[in-house]
């Protein structure tokens, strides 16, 4: 099948195509199988931040070529490695770059890679798996098709912290829902992943918590299963705690307690458990401060909103912490005015995530006032209430 651009991008981009692109294609032909080697490394160090070399290569039918090599059994390890490490480049691009890579099947025999003894050559694989799978483009029914890759892959996380890293971050992207959510903790996932919370890398810590929380995600059985699961002697929800103190990196705090928030929202963990009520809860409060980063307070505010919405206890003790119903009026600031702001990238950044954050505030301020008529009060009449509360009560004085 062939792999092709769009047309419009296609034919734009064909009028751009260069000769040195054409000759870089032409290399990969060459019946010397050193000079391939030799142009394969070429077109990696060619297409290395490159975008419109990216595409005029893929318009040239590199791809094509490059899965011949790497999935050829007289083709050196060496020159294997090196075309996966050009596709993973080549996915690095634009989105309809992603899509041409599947167009020319590429995930099939990525996978079949990595059925291969040689490390180097999996973890070039993995990468570019890993780059193919988190984009939006692909589904991810893909990873799932063949039922043998899942074991496989769980097989591959003993392997070096780069397969944990890269093999965690697909899990991640792809465990969409309950289905996805039971075939990897049928292979495994929890006994698999669980002793990664403690590697000394912080990108497979990282990578193994985000497993976790979406495999938490309003799944009991999961849930029910990670509260009783020791790592080096200690409890899963212990650990969660100790990374989401103020000490450690604001994304590993964010991830750890919505972990532990899911956890408790399935009920493996009570509501009035300390690490919820004296961990989990002021940790996203904290989340919802404005020195955080606007991507960070939507996060932190959905989360504590799921968190608190079924109950009254969680809602009254929110309300009263770090003074989160006046922290929620900040929310609804963004963007801010355009005489004040210089930088056209910050009002633009202003303007991407000011729905987000009025969105998640009113999903704060629904689930802290869900049950209690005193914290109602205290939002609508209180100095945290939102405009749209202050401007009808003013409508309602002035008539």
């Amino acid at each position: 099948m062939a792999c092709l651009l769009e047309t419009p991008i296609r034919m734009s981009v064909l009028s751009e195509v260069t000769a040195s692109s054409r000759h870089y294609v032409d290399r990969l032909f060459d019946p010397d199988p050193q000079k391939v080697l030799q142009g394969v490394i070429d077109m990696k160090n060619a297409v290395i931040g490159n975008n419109k070399q990216k595409a005029n290569l893929i318009v040239l039918g590199a791809v094509p070529r490059l899965l011949y090599l790497l999935q050829q059994e007289t083709s050196s390890i060496e020159l294997k490695t090196e075309c996966a490490v050009v596709l993973g480049s080549l996915a690095m691009g634009t989105e309809n770059n992603v899509k041409s890579l599947l167009d020319c099947h590429i995930i099939p025999a990525l996978l079949q890679g990595l059925l291969s003894p040689d490390l180097k050559f999996i973890e070039a694989c993995l990468r570019c798996l890993r780059t193919i799978f988190t984009s939006p483009v692909t589904p991810e029914e893909l990873l799932y098709t063949d039922a043998t890759v899942i074991p496989h892959l769980m097989a591959l996380l003993s392997r070096s912290r780069y397969t944990q890293e890269y093999i965690c971050q697909i899990f991640s992207h792809c465990c969409k829902g309950p289905d996805h959510q039971t075939i990897l903790f049928n292979h495994g996932a929890v006994q698999n992943i669980a002793h990664l919370l403690t590697s000394v890398s912080y990108k497979v810590r990282m990578q193994a918590l985000k497993c976790f929380s979406v495999l938490a995600f309003e799944n009991p059985q999961v849930s029910m299963t990670l509260v009783n699961v020791l790592v080096d002697g200690e409890l899963l929800p212990q650990i969660f705690v100790k990374m989401l103190q103020r000490d450690k990196p604001i994304e590993m705090q964010l991830t750890s307690a919505k972990c532990l928030t899911y956890m408790c929202r399935a009920g493996a963990i009570r509501t009035d458990d300390n690490c919820i009520v004296l961990k989990t809860l002021p940790c996203l409060v904290r989340m919802c401060s404005k020195e955080r980063l606007l991507e960070e307070r939507v996060e932190g505010a959905e989360t504590l909103a799921y968190l608190i919405e079924p109950d009254v206890e969680l809602q009254r003790i929110a309300s009263i912490t770090d003074h989160l119903i006046a922290m929620l009026a900040d929310y609804f600031k963004y963007p801010s005015s355009v005489s004040a702001i210089t930088d056209i990238k910050r009002l633009d950044h202003d303007l991407k995530h000011a729905h987000e954050l009025r969105q998640a505030a009113f999903k704060l301020y629904a689930s802290l006032g869900a049950n209690d008529e005193d914290i109602r009060k205290k939002v609508s009449l209180g100095e945290g209430r939102p405009p749209v509360l202050t401007a009808s009560r003013q409508g309602v004085t002035s008539t």
